[in-house]
């Protein structure tokens, strides 16, 4: 995959290896986001589950997780 410039930070950079997770929007981070935004996210996400106490087996815990990883990495308006 060719180099992207990522939605959040707005630099080029190379994609990520793999995709982060997933199906489609694993595949959208991958083409849009720079692996360094995204690292950034995976230490927020940690915290922003233990602040709300968030239960990753409970659907709609992981919806509100993911809306809020998409605002993060700027792939939806917050």
């Amino acid at each position: 995959m060719a180099a992207i410039t990522c939605v959040r930070c707005g630099k080029t950079a190379e994609p990520m290896a793999d995709p982060p997770m997933g199906g489609q929007l694993g595949e959208t981070i991958q083409s849009k986001v720079c692996p360094a935004c995204y690292g950034e996210w995976v230490g927020q996400q940690v915290l922003y589950i233990n602040h709300y106490g968030l239960q990753m087996a409970d659907p709609d815990d992981r919806k509100k997780l993911i809306q809020v990883m998409k605002e993060f990495l700027g792939l939806e308006p917050a």
